[in-house]
């Protein structure tokens, strides 16, 4: 999946992808702005009143750690794929679920910026080839015949026998390897932990400006017809636009002639590498000029 090296988009498919995001916004701004008035209306009225919950919780939650706390470190190896190479990198995770990646230990320790922070928000973690492939194809589906790719290279050639994948939708995807599956097992579950607080954390804000943005999206999406899609809300506000724009259903490709079938595979390596970049470039004007 992906073994050869891509080329940037061209202005033409940056262009269209920003217009069909900013279409996208457009067309959600007057959801959110009806939402926005109800919700605001509703925290000044909770703030006259003094209204308190007091429904009782059978379920009582941990109190939250505090702010810094470190959850996970440890020198493994990551692809870096500024260089597309292999490189022992100091990982550390926070309670603020970043991964962060450090050139050594002593660096993390001086207080050096990280070499790469990722939020896994929206991912997957998988951990093997076969799983990664799976679900790359599921997503990018292969134009090639079964024969033809079962000579193709792997995406990445492993340095040492227990990999981990993290699968982000319209992220770089991330890397890491272990020599020992404890290593791997461990590092698999806090990154599935990670997962699950930013998909969910930002749902459970009790800010009225949050409720007004996921109920502009719930509307959002059954005016178009489309009920549940719980995936579609996962992230923070950013992340979640992103996902009305471009679901993955928008980027597969039939059947059609070899010829056809090899562009399209080239052009979905190219969305696969280099749709992160325009993302991040992309989301935050457009999202800072919306609203």
């Amino acid at each position: 999946m992906g073994g050869s090296a891509s080329s940037l988009l061209d202005e033409g498919k940056c262009t269209y992808i920003r217009g069909k995001t900013e279409a996208t916004i457009k067309n959600f701004s007057p959801f959110y702005s009806r939402q926005y008035a109800v919700a605001f209306c509703n925290h000044v009225r909770s703030e006259v009143e003094q209204q308190r919950d007091l429904t009782s919780q059978f379920l009582k939650t941990k109190p939250p750690l505090e702010t810094g706390t470190v959850l996970y470190e440890a020198e493994l190896s990551q692809f870096a794929e500024d260089i597309k190479k292999w490189k022992e990198r100091y990982i550390v995770i926070k309670n603020d679920f970043a991964v962060e990646s450090y050139e050594n230990k002593e660096a993390y320790q001086r207080g050096v910026a990280p070499k790469s922070r990722i939020l896994p928000a929206g991912g997957k973690v998988l951990t093997s080839e076969n799983e990664y492939n799976l679900l790359s194809d599921r997503f990018f589906p292969d134009p090639l015949a079964p024969s033809e790719k079962e000579n193709a290279q792997p995406f990445v050639v492993l340095p040492k026998e227990f990999p981990v994948y993290l699968w982000q939708p319209f992220l770089r995807h991330g890397y890491f390897c272990f020599h020992e599956a404890t290593d791997q097992k461990k590092f698999s579950a806090l990154l599935s932990d990670c997962i699950r607080h930013l998909n969910h954390d930002y749902t459970k804000q009790m800010t009225f400006e949050a409720q007004a943005f996921l109920e502009a999206v719930q509307f959002f999406r059954q005016e178009k017809g489309h009920y549940g899609s719980w995936e579609m809300i996962t992230g923070d506000e950013v992340q979640v636009t992103w996902a009305q724009s471009f679901e993955p259903s928008s980027l597969r490709v039939g059947g059609q002639s070899h010829n056809k079938k090899k562009n399209q595979r080239k052009t979905l390596q190219e969305w696969k590498m280099w749709f992160q970049r325009l993302f991040r470039s992309s989301s935050r004007s457009v999202w800072s000029t919306s609203y």
